[in-house]
């Protein structure tokens, strides 16, 4: 129960505090004065400095080590042999890992079939793997998948390939489906259609990539559309809107034929038990010679135009190349063009790049090649140059170019290129794959057998002489065109002193 407080106890309580409020307080003290500011005392002085550590270092270390020897490298051996109904076997025999690359070769491809619409042998490729036999593409697909198995197919300028890679316990499995890819594709309207559609919006992106406008163009105003190399290996729209099934089953009967055809093997199989195989699954194939024609020189339109132009609204860097009809891949001259290459634009210490890159920092990177066909490619020399230099680099390139035809090379840049030509050689013979690949261009160029036995004295025996030679025969810079792709507002008042200018759109067709 709470307690109760009668008006009377609060009356009293309210006096008390009166009276108490007026009692006098005790005086309170002053506060001390603040304290003065402290005397800023004077900077210490920083501590004297350390001196130099000095390492004792190994008394071997005051001179460079010496170069050890030379590393003697030396190829595999390639066996030769064919099958009963004239297919060709290229075999390297390898046990290191237990692994298998196997490759159907084909000696003819988009440069060399009569008759085929553009873009035509580089659907086939695509198609070869999307229904074969009795299987459909999932079913192809997940059978590969199932053993393991790193498969392809593809078209390109000189050959259509077929291939898969496997471990040798399933050698057998992967040859099954392998012949059925090669031999017995089904090409499925279905697939086609879905196919098309992918290749469709795959063209349309080439209008955000200035590289392949640019070497679209190349293409079509160096050789011109009436030559196979006059289009891209893809296409145009147009092209690909227009194929048939029955264009791309004529294109692989043109292709794969038996006495046109190498399968090239590499990887942990004996020889005896691969000749089984090989017989089982490609001994029944049937068929005749694949028609082939040779190749054309170009026939380039407009040739008095010096200049293309493809437009690329808003570009910070242009891309800036001078190309012409080169070389084929069957020329004598091939060592030689290779080792001159390197010293004018194949290599980072080149010339072209040295003097655009480092030099005049035009670009982070320029370079040169020759696209070695069974026809006589491309010569492009060239790469990304920032769009404020775009005619600088083109003159620069255009004036490497003769350099070279008209100056020895020093005997340090033979030397240079020499050596890394020679040291490039091992690194293609490092695994099961690029062993095949090796092999692919045995079978496609019909080199000998002991072609990169060979190749390293070859490349010794190249002189100065021979560079200059080349250099005069094959490349001519009067004819060469200059092709850029770049923001023609910034850049074609500057290009006017260069030669009468065209324009092309992303395809490389002249611009309406």
């Amino acid at each position: 129960m709470k307690a109760f407080r009668s008006p009377r106890s609060f009356a009293v309580a309210a006096l008390l505090t009166a009276l108490a409020a007026c009692e006098p307080k005790p005086p309170v003290a002053p506060s001390p004065p603040p304290a003065p500011p402290p005397v800023a005392s004077a900077p210490a002085a920083p501590p004297p400095p350390e001196p130099p550590r000095v390492t004792p270092d190994a008394p071997f270390r005051q001179q460079p080590p010496p170069a050890g020897p030379a590393v003697t490298w030396a190829p595999p051996r390639v066996d030769a042999w064919s099958l009963k109904n004239g297919v060709r076997v290229l075999f390297i025999e390898r046990h290191d890992l237990p692994i298998v690359s196997v490759r159907v070769v084909s000696g003819a491809g988009a440069g060399d079939l009569p008759g085929l619409r553009p873009g035509t042998a580089a659907f086939l490729g695509s198609m070869l793997e999307q229904g074969a036999g009795t299987r459909g593409a999932l079913a192809l697909s997940d059978q590969y998948a199932a053993m393991g198995a790193d498969h392809a197919a593809w078209c390109d300028w000189d050959t259509c390939i077929a291939s898969v890679k496997v471990l040798a316990s399933r050698l057998g499995g992967a040859l099954d489906l392998l012949a059925d890819v090669a031999l017995r594709p089904t090409f499925p309207q279905a697939e086609i259609d879905r196919l098309r559609k992918r290749w469709l919006a795959s063209i349309q992106q080439e209008r955000n990539s200035p590289q392949t406008m640019e070497q679209n163009a190349l293409a079509a105003a160096v050789f011109g559309r009436a030559h196979p190399y006059g289009h891209s290996l893809r296409g145009r729209t147009a092209d690909v809107e227009k194929l048939t099934r029955a264009d791309v089953e004529h294109a692989w009967r043109s292709a794969f034929q038996p006495r046109t055809t190498t399968l090239v093997v590499a990887g942990d199989v004996a020889p005896d038990a691969l000749r089984a195989l090989l017989e089982a699954h490609f001994g029944v194939w049937r068929g005749g010679a694949a028609v082939r024609v040779p190749v054309p020189g170009a026939v380039a339109e407009g040739k008095s135009t010096r200049v293309v132009l493809v437009d690329v609204p808003g570009a910070a860097q242009s891309q800036v190349y001078v190309g012409q009809e080169g070389a084929p891949y069957a020329s004598a001259d091939r060592i030689p063009l290779g080792i001159m290459n390197l010293v004018l634009g194949g290599m980072f210490s080149s010339r072209i790049n040295l003097e655009l890159r480092e030099a005049k920092a035009y670009t982070y990177g320029a370079h040169s090649g020759f696209s070695l066909r069974h026809g006589a490619g491309a010569f492009a020399a060239g790469g990304a140059m920032f769009a404020e230099h775009t005619s600088e680099a083109a003159r620069e390139l255009i004036a490497q170019v003769e350099r070279i035809r008209a100056e020895p090379v020093t005997a340090e840049e033979l030397d240079n290129a020499k050596e890394n030509a020679k040291l490039a050689l091992p690194a293609r013979f490092e695994s099961v794959d690029e062993l095949t690949g090796v092999l692919e261009d045995m079978a496609v160029y019909k080199l000998p057998l002991d072609e990169f036995a060979q190749r390293a004295a070859r490349i010794d025996a190249v002189t100065a002489a021979d560079v200059q030679r080349v250099a005069k025969k094959w490349l001519k810079p009067e004819r060469m065109r200059i092709v850029i792709a770049g923001d023609r507002a910034k850049v074609e008042h500057s290009l006017l002193d260069l030669g009468t200018i065209e324009t092309r759109d992303a395809y490389g067709d002249l611009a309406k």
